[in-house]
């Protein structure tokens, strides 16, 4: 994963990006982060652990729901997107602490956590294996371990669109190839080989984006997600945002579907 952390996920610029257009264009009007939060176990004394936090935005808007006996560590691969979350959730939540870990290598100790959470960043893992073996590793026996991802064929128009602005034609385009390293479809057989008990809840989503600027933004901030594959160039950005301009004028918005989801995995029979 090092040229995502030395680009991609050097900050939290591209992140917000993607942040933003969600936030401004998505139908269910109930938050995501929100949404994670409430699937979340809330017995008071927890030990928690979120593996990839970003830019913290999951605490950022739970903060005032997050009990005080809780002691969180936050965590990213990244020291620059750690930096940011930092900045971000300040002195809201008290009992919080921040740590880079490796996923494929958690420096704790076995049976250490109550909470794992992995939001939105499995099918980044070059080894899964070895993560959720480390995962189950450091989860107390009666501990439950959340992770969230999409559907194979998530923002599916948006490609759509970017092969039609390419080659003038809007065929089939193939799925996401990275989250189909982890997707709502291949996640729970994934999960199962680690964990008794993996059910999924969806969050229902899509967007009905009529600007084009944050559109073209998010897009951009797609470059680079896998290694040595960049589909636009700086030079496609004003010829990308005048033809989506004119596709939202000629139809009033493009909708997107963006179905995510949550696994909930439990270590144990309990």
């Amino acid at each position: 994963m090092s040229h995502l952390k030395d680009t991609q996920y050097k900050d939290s610029s591209n992140f917000n990006a993607r942040i933003l257009l969600h936030y401004k264009f998505g139908t269910n009007k109930y938050a995501w982060p929100r949404w994670v939060f409430d699937q979340l176990r809330k017995e008071d004394n927890l030990k928690v652990l979120e593996l990839g936090c970003g830019n913290g935005l999951l605490w950022i808007l739970n903060a005032g729901r997050v009990p005080e006996s809780w002691e969180v560590t936050l965590s990213d691969f990244s020291e620059g997107m750690l930096d940011d979350a930092k900045k971000n959730i300040g002195n809201a939540i008290k009992q919080i602490s921040y740590e880079v870990i490796d996923i494929e290598n958690i420096p704790h100790e076995n049976n250490t956590y109550d909470i794992i959470l992995a939001n939105h960043m499995l099918y980044h893992v070059p080894d899964r294996k070895k993560a959720l073996s480390e995962i189950r590793r450091v989860l107390k026996k009666d501990g439950i371990f959340y992770a969230t991802t999409m559907g194979s064929d998530y923002m599916n128009e948006m490609r759509m669109l970017i092969r039609e602005y390419k080659t003038g034609s809007r065929g089939a385009v193939a799925t996401n190839s990275v989250i189909d390293n982890f997707s709502l479809q291949n996640g729970g057989g994934q999960l199962k080989e680690y964990f008794y008990k993996v059910t999924l809840n969806i969050y229902e989503n899509s967007l009905a984006v009529n600007e084009p600027g944050p559109f073209v933004d998010y897009i951009y901030s797609l470059m680079g997600m896998t290694q040595n594959k960049r589909v636009l160039e700086e030079r496609d950005r004003k010829p990308l945002v005048k033809f989506v301009g004119d596709k939202i004028n000629r139809n009033g918005s493009i909708n997107i579907q963006s179905d995510s989801g949550i696994f909930i995995c439990k270590n144990i029979s309990i």
